[in-house]
């Protein structure tokens, strides 16, 4: 497989260009080289030779190319500094968690493997694997063992040779232990190149499930996803069902992500709709009753749920320590030797390993370089995490031309950060900071730099690192009182969830049903709803920014439309109201701010009112079953009157 070398600043405009594309068929990979080579640390051969197959690989060499690149894609989707990221297929920049920036700092091989699987995970999640190329082929074979923390399981084939199964590809992000044991004969699709087996099996249908589980049986559920109200429980990893609060607890002060979390393992009724259809109930489920094992995912494999063992959130720490070194536009060199110029050049470093928190920043103005800015920060500790360089090379700018004489040094320290900013900081090894810092030394020495200099560099870097022991220590202690303060949280909720186990449901009244009562014109009601919407929203350091304006105005329609929501969909709708009347919902992607048409065609012109208003259109649900939306107009002067709540299908204005 080969890769794509991104040379020219024509290249790194197609790239961007492909990455903002919603319609690339596949993944695509950029790789960057350390700053001032066009060499990459990440295996580019082997990243390529691995996925080449279902993603495309771009190198790009760290400096203008990689400042440019940044510029033409959104804030923190930048690559540069030895480091590489997979953008997915669709909004390859909707949600940073998914393109990570994978950093080598002393470990190539752990970049690129890791690289290899975020590739491998959005190629499968854009269905490529589902088109069998000719090397594929069907084979038999044992399951030996895992490896690599458990996610690759070793499969001996029966016609002979080695397989591996990839959890990536196989029901992500389910383990691979929950699908496969060892001893377990497996049949599969077998990439012969690569050496990648495909056990995934077709989900059962909801004919088979109800054979498998009769009317009220018991089985267990992962809970995929919550929210107030609703709940997305899964009885096979590619067969989930929505639930409901009344679902799960009669109590209608309940709220669902209160009862619930991501990852649970429960006990779920499964009942027999008359049309057919399945569904689950949790809140009738006795303790003592059988539980019917749960389904295999693999065809021969274990059931892939068991009591008592939830799926636990796959946690990366922000991590890494930084020693960013740079460089003012033009700084100045003693001497006319080029080692004095390379030492320049490569006084650009990072500090990594270890753990901290953020300890000590200091400026050095050696002599025989100047405004040479060297920061140190720490961080959350992570066994298999590294370094986050500030981002960087496009601050490197060409060099002073040489001069003659010496700069004094001058050693100006900066105050370590308050202790709440070491959760977002990043990671300090001290005894790698210490070489890097005799490094440093050895190249200022070949610049010029006297022993007085080095001396007092010495003394910087020495009292550094002693604010950084006193830091770690508080950064323990901070920890600490967040797990205790976490411990707290949870006993709350389940005191909260017996108290309300004990409320008579006689006794509960809609919240906005009553503050509605308190009005006698239902559009101040609807008003100050609008305004405790906003005042909840906005956080008050944001408020003069998002302004909700003292004049807007309420169409006929609007407030009747808004009759027939439950709470959670009220809540929802004044939020809208909210984004809408400050103007933030421009910039919320979620919200999918358009203007209607006049008819169902793309080219049709704007739907315009006879006063010239234009009707837009904004979503207040997703992912829900008439999934409701809000239509409002955008007056000619600026000003903006709510329409109506309508459901997904309405494109009346």
């Amino acid at each position: 497989m080969v890769y794509i070398r991104v040379q020219t600043s024509v290249a790194v405009q197609q790239l961007a260009n492909g990455l903002h594309d919603a319609g690339r068929d596949r993944p695509w990979v950029v790789v960057s080289s350390p700053f001032g080579t066009t060499l990459p640390e990440i295996g580019i051969d082997q990243l390529a030779g691995q996925i080449g197959d279902v993603a495309r690989v771009f190198l790009i060499e760290t400096g203008e190319l990689t400042r440019q690149l940044g510029d033409l894609l959104p804030a923190q989707f930048q690559v540069y500094g030895s480091a590489g990221r997979s953008f997915p297929v669709g909004d390859a920049f909707a949600d940073l968690a998914r393109s990570r920036l994978r950093f080598t700092h002393g470990d190539p091989q752990h970049a690129t493997d890791q690289l290899v699987t975020d590739a491998l995970a959005h190629a499968h999640q854009a269905g490529l694997f589902a088109l069998a190329p000719a090397s594929v082929i069907t084979v038999d074979g044992t399951v030996k063992g895992f490896m690599l923390g458990g996610s690759r399981a070793l499969v001996e084939l029966d016609g002979g040779g080695m397989a591996t199964v990839w959890q990536e590809l196989t029901y992500p992000p389910v383990p691979l232990d929950w699908t496969l044991q060892t001893g377990q004969r497996i049949q599969g699709a077998l990439d012969a190149p690569t050496h990648r087996l495909n056990v995934e099996i077709k989900p059962p249908s909801v004919t088979t499930i109800a054979k498998r589980y009769p009317h009220g049986s018991i089985t267990l559920a992962l809970v995929q996803k919550v929210s107030a109200q609703r709940a997305v429980l899964a009885l096979h990893p590619h067969l989930a069902l929505t639930i409901t609060r009344a679902d799960i607890s009669a109590n209608p002060l309940d709220k669902v992500d209160a009862l619930l979390s991501e990852g649970d393992v429960v006990a779920a009724r499964v009942i027999h709709l008359p049309s057919g259809a399945l569904h689950l109930c949790l809140s009738d489920v006795d303790d003592d009753e059988t539980v019917l094992p749960s389904l295999c995912a693999v065809r021969n494999g274990p059931p892939w749920l068991q009591e008592n063992r939830p799926l636990l959130p796959q946690v990366e720490e922000d991590a890494g320590a930084a020693a960013v070194v740079e460089l003012d536009s033009q700084p100045a060199l003693v001497g006319a030797s080029a080692s004095a110029r390379r030492a320049a050049e490569v006084a650009r470093i990072g500090i990594s390993g270890g753990s901290g928190v953020s300890g000590a920043a200091g400026v050095f103005d050696a002599a025989g370089v100047s405004g040479v800015t060297v920061l140190i920060t720490a961080g959350p500790t992570s066994d298999r995490l590294h370094p986050r360089p500030s981002p960087g090379p496009g601050r490197v700018h060409a060099l002073r031309p040489v001069t003659t004489g010496a700069t004094p040094f001058r050693v100006t320290p900066t105050p370590i950060p308050a202790p709440h900013s070491a959760l977002q900081s990043t990671q300090l090894s001290l005894a790698e900071a210490k070489s890097r810092i005799m490094r440093l030394e050895n190249q200022l020495s070949e610049a010029g730099a006297t022993d007085s200099d080095l001396a007092k560099l010495r003394e910087q870097a020495r009292s550094a690192q002693l604010q950084l022991r006193d830091a770690l220590v508080e950064l323990a202690t901070l920890r600490h009182t967040v797990a205790e303060l976490r411990d707290d949280q949870r006993a709350q909720r389940r005191m909260l969830r017996e108290s309300r186990r004990t409320v008579p449901t006689h006794s509960t009244v809609s919240e906005y049903e009553s503050r509605r009562a308190a009005w006698e014109e239902p559009s101040g009601w609807v008003r100050h709803e609008i305004l405790l919407a906003w005042v909840d929203r906005v956080p008050e350091s944001d408020r003069e920014e998002w302004k909700l304006p003292h004049s807007y105005v309420l169409g006929e329609r609007f407030t009747e439309s808004l009759a027939g929501l439950d709470d959670g969909q009220l809540a929802k709708a004044f939020k809208a109201s909210v984004d809408v009347l400050t103007g933030r919902v421009k910039t919320l992607k979620g919200r999918h701010l358009h203007a209607l048409r006049q008819g169902a065609g793309p080219a049709d012109p704007h739907l315009l009112r006879w006063d010239g208003a234009r009707c837009m259109r904004v979503s207040i649900e997703q992912n829900t079953p008439a999934a409701r939306r809000m239509h409002f107009w955008q007056l000619p002067d600026g000003g903006i009157e709510l329409g109506r709540i309508v459901t997904h299908d309405d494109m009346e204005a």
